[in-house]
């Protein structure tokens, strides 16, 4: 609670979760007003033919122009994919006022779903710009899927009552002012440009394919998608499958069948707030597993089920499981992706998922032709646990390269500037870091020699001589030296020496530089250090 508070008090963070739910909202409005009305149309097959035509485009180019988007800084990126769902979704209302032809307006939802793909990743990757600690990029996660669940009830409601009131302009109108309302929150997030590979030119195309590219080199990284992938397909099943067990086994109507469709949405927002608790443990990969199966042991057990109260309380069990399996798992994108690539790697994550949703959609009726309405979920379930645990060891690898070292965080925040970083740099920092145990008299760097390394006391004292006379500074906890010689190339301008027992964190060259020159206080701070030292001829600082 403590961290939920902390959250509601960062007016950026708020807006942008704000912006996200409303989002959502129009995701699942507008897909489902859109089917409505090619069923009022041409009937089922149109409806089945749009449902493809909303997640295919997608899934495919949704990858790519995150890439190219990642030119502009991630605020401006993120406020300009909502204004082009705005901007999607009034073409759409549009065609409807017309009326234009049945294929303009599937044409004008299906470039508002595509917008809607391109807002999702750029979202998740400002969060960690924006966060002030590991621990609130986790709480971020959380809130966002527990948007998600809102959004699962508030959607279709909006779809319905708005088809019901005023036809499928309505939901489309009421989208648009929706989605602008998000871009407009969006505007003027302080999220600094990322650093992406080119300049211009194809350079800036073979960027926009970074994701994919950081994903095919990685097998634990694709492990992770199919493991998130799995969540997908089960969404993707629950409206079909739902409705066939709500009607055929439980003897219910359109607003039963409605509720029962629903209760994964409570799930999810009951399991969005224990994500938030269970994510921010330094290994991610049991809870990864543990969300993914729940959900699907939890999906299997509805065919067990043949009363509504059993069936709601094992389909809100799937939600949260999958609510738990989708934090973790983008907290655990988050922890191993470089910040430059992370956007284009929740675009490629994003497109997995939607064609995870399609694949769900298209085996739904199949299985529930051969299965039955109630045997039906138990193929997907259970093997959507299968899954989750044949991948858990892969999982457990990529785990091991992101895992929070809390001691080592602790002290390089005491250190200017890497306080003011956000908390993938520290984490990068911390993970990367080592300890040094300094015997007392022991000279830990010499003047004139060259440095490789960067150096933040841990504990015990440090005395610091230029041209062998003693200087009155003595270096002790949080007190830090080293960083001269990296920033400038030249050669220590002092010697440091240990007057006790003590100990060091140290910092290789390539990290140091990498974190320094790629924040805007890191450089700041360089350039003020170097300032000093030009008028100064002997620093104490190493």
């Amino acid at each position: 609670m403590m961290r939920m508070r902390a959250l509601a008090a960062h007016g950026s963070m708020v807006r942008v979760l704000t912006a996200y739910a409303l989002c959502a909202v129009v995701q699942f409005a507008t897909w489902i007003a859109v089917i409505l009305y090619a069923f009022a149309q041409e009937g089922v097959q149109l409806a089945g033919v749009v449902a493809v035509v909303q997640i295919l485009p997608a899934a495919i180019f949704a990858p790519v122009l995150v890439g190219l988007m990642e030119r502009l800084t991630r605020g401006v990126a993120l406020a300009l994919a909502h204004g082009l769902v705005a901007a999607f979704a009034l073409a759409t209302t549009v065609a409807l006022l017309m009326p234009a032809p049945v294929a303009v307006v599937v044409g004008g939802s299906s470039l508002t779903s595509l917008a809607i793909a391109l807002v999702r990743p750029l979202h998740f990757a400002v969060l960690p710009r924006l966060a002030r600690s590991p621990e609130e990029i986790v709480s971020a996660n959380a809130v966002s899927s527990m948007g998600d669940g809102v959004a699962l009830f508030a959607g279709p409601v909006l779809a319905g009552v708005g088809v019901q009131v005023g036809g499928p302009v309505l939901v489309f109108g009421v989208s648009t002012a929706l989605a602008l309302a998000a871009s407009v929150l969006c505007l003027r997030l302080d999220t600094g440009r990322v650093v992406v590979p080119g300049d211009s030119g194809s350079a800036g195309w073979r960027a926009a394919f970074e994701g994919l590219v950081v994903v095919w080199r990685d097998w634990a990284a694709i492990t992770l998608l199919v493991v998130l992938a799995s969540r997908f397909v089960i969404g993707g099943s629950v409206d079909v499958m739902g409705m066939s067990f709500a009607e055929s086994v439980l003897d219910l109507d359109a607003s039963g069948a409605g509720l029962v469709i629903g209760v994964v949405g409570i799930g999810a927002m009951a399991g969005g707030a224990l994500a938030g608790v269970l994510a921010v443990r330094p290994r991610l990969a049991s809870v990864v597993a543990a969300g993914a199966v729940l959900e699907g042991l939890a999906f299997a057990a509805v065919a067990l089920t043949h009363a509504l109260a059993p069936a709601l309380l094992v389909l809100a069990l799937c939600g949260a499981g999958g609510a738990v399996l989708l934090v973790s798992g983008r907290t655990l994108l988050q922890r191993t992706t470089e910040d430059g690539a992370l956007a284009r790697v929740f675009a490629v994550q994003e497109g997995v998922s939607l064609l995870g949703v399609a694949a769900g959609a298209a085996l739904a009726p199949l299985l529930v032709r051969q299965w039955g309405p109630a045997n039906a979920f138990v193929p997907l379930g259970v093997g959507a646990a299968l899954v989750a645990i044949a991948c858990a060891l892969i999982v457990r690898r990529l785990d091991d390269t992101a895992v929070l070292v809390p001691a080592q965080m602790e002290l390089i925040r005491q250190v200017t500037p890497f306080a003011a970083l956000p908390p993938y740099h520290l984490e990068r920092l911390a993970r990367n870091a080592d300890w040094l145990s300094v015997p007392a008299g022991a000279v830990v760097i010499r003047q004139g020699q060259p440095g490789a390394l960067f150096y933040i006391v841990d504990s015990g004292e440090f005395t610091v001589s230029v041209d062998d006379q003693v200087l009155p500074t003595r270096l002790s906890r949080g007190d830090s030296f080293g960083e001269l010689a990296l920033l400038r190339s030249e050669p220590r301008s002092a010697t440091v020496m240990a007057a006790t027992d003590a100990s060091l964190l140290t910092v290789g060259r390539e990290e140091f530089l990498a974190v320094v020159t790629g924040s805007v206080d890191g450089r700041a701070w360089a350039d003020e250090l170097s300032r000093r030292h030009a008028g100064q001829a002997s620093p104490p600082d190493g």
